[in-house]
């Protein structure tokens, strides 16, 4: 009898599901991978007979790097249970364009590989793309026997060049910023060295780990690697990877967000401090799940009624909700500010894991980052869990001395 390990079951839920992923949060931008596999370049000739190469050998080869590019993307398609999107403007496919910082520098091939796909019924492409600012942008998920083949590389396949590419970026630059060398940034510096010690490490999903900012360099700059966008609920595939060969675990703080709202405003968390949603919870006799769901909309909205909406939570349990906050932190204004909570509280929370990786590193282990949290092997769960909590201590101090974190 064959035993089958955890992530080998986890990944053969993804390829069999008869659902494909929902078109408007699970989608991911292309690129350049490679794999180190002769079972894989034996699967690129033989799709790209079908797909009838040029004969011509510098045009075939060409036409082979971009099959073997886009169906590595596919299998990462699989693994993060995402759509990928690529683009069908020309200028994308320029030097500097997303295409080509992709590893796609022609449209004709790639359009050419992408339709017969579809034309074959082996991908399902979709048009409703996210990213409404270039309507050129289509999605696209491989079907079930294309899952079949590809799932095996989605994990293995790596992006090399991620590393020598900036590691910043600002999403709606602010102005003055549009143009701005982002190496020279104060800060820069520290996401190098992070890259150049996580290039040795082994990990699924190899990219490199950047911070992304929304207006400037100070506003909202959150950890991004392709790893965190692994499933970790419906499909248990993240937590049963490993890194450097080991088992893994992953280190977060409970109720983050909401804690460093109330130490930016100089407030201790009510009661014991174990569960900075159970207290609400309990006064105001509605479920912690629905809690969290409240203030994870609410510290991103201006206002009440688009938190209540924006967490799909019944008026009823939102009034009620608010009075319990109300009642147990009164000097507290969870609305009515210049801007909501939630952009400084990702700063925030960027400069904590920044600081804890660091430390880390300087003991020789390795942690990536996924939202407000870490994975690093389970060996060193205790040095990281001191890790996280001494870097937040750190960063909220000079707001608030007395508060405190949670890690679990």
């Amino acid at each position: 009898m064959q035993i089958t390990s955890q992530l080998d079951t986890e990944i053969a839920k993804a390829v069999e599901d008869i659902y494909t992923p929902d078109t408007d949060d699970r989608q991911r931008f292309p690129s350049e991978l490679t794999i180190q596999s002769n079972h894989f370049d034996k699967l690129v000739d033989e799709i790209s007979r079908d797909i009838r190469a040029p004969s011509q050998a510098k045009y075939a080869e060409s036409h082979r790097k971009h099959l073997a590019n886009v169906l590595l993307n596919l299998s990462r398609s699989i693994v993060t249970r995402r759509w990928t999107i690529f683009f069908g403007d020309s200028k994308t496919y320029s030097k500097g364009g997303l295409m080509h910082s992709a590893g796609f520098d022609s449209r004709a091939h790639t359009s050419k590989i992408l339709d017969a796909l579809v034309a074959s019924d082996t991908v399902t492409k979709s048009d409703v793309a996210k990213y409404q600012d270039n309507p050129h942008g289509t999605l696209y998920y491989p079907n079930r026997e294309l899952r079949e083949k590809l799932f095996q590389y989605g994990l293995n396949a790596t992006s090399d060049t991620s590393f020598e590419k900036i590691l910043i970026r600002i999403n709606t630059p602010s102005r003055g910023w549009g143009n701005a060398d982002l190496t020279k940034v104060d800060g820069y510096y520290h996401m190098a060295e992070i890259n150049e010690y996580a290039k040795a490490q082994k990990w699924d999903c190899k990219e490199a780990i950047t911070r992304i900012f929304r207006y400037d360099p100070f506003t909202s700059g959150r950890f991004h690697t392709e790893f965190q966008n692994l499933p970790a609920r419906t499909h248990k595939i993240r937590q049963n990877t490993l890194i450097n060969g080991e088992p893994i675990k992953e280190v977060g703080f409970n109720a983050n967000h909401l804690r460093l709202f109330l130490a930016y405003n100089k407030l201790n968390v009510y009661g014991d401090g174990t569960d900075a949603y159970r207290e609400i919870a309990s006064l105001a006799k509605v479920d912690r799940t629905t809690v969290k769901s409240f203030f994870t909309a609410a510290l991103h909205c201006e206002s009440y009624e688009k938190a209540r909406s924006g967490a799909r939570v019944p008026d009823t349990f939102g009034i009620r909700i608010m009075e319990a906050f109300e009642r147990l932190y009164p000097k507290a204004q969870l609305f009515g500010g210049e801007q909501p909570f939630g952009l400084v509280g990702m700063q925030l929370e960027g400069e904590i894991l920044q600081i804890a990786m660091r430390q880390l590193r300087l003991s020789d282990i390795f942690a990536l980052p996924i939202h407000n949290a870490i994975a690093v092997p389970a060996t060193d769960y205790e040095l990281a869990k001191k890790a996280m909590e001494e870097a937040w201590q750190q960063v909220m101090h000079p707001f608030h001395p007395t508060a405190k974190s949670f890690v679990g």
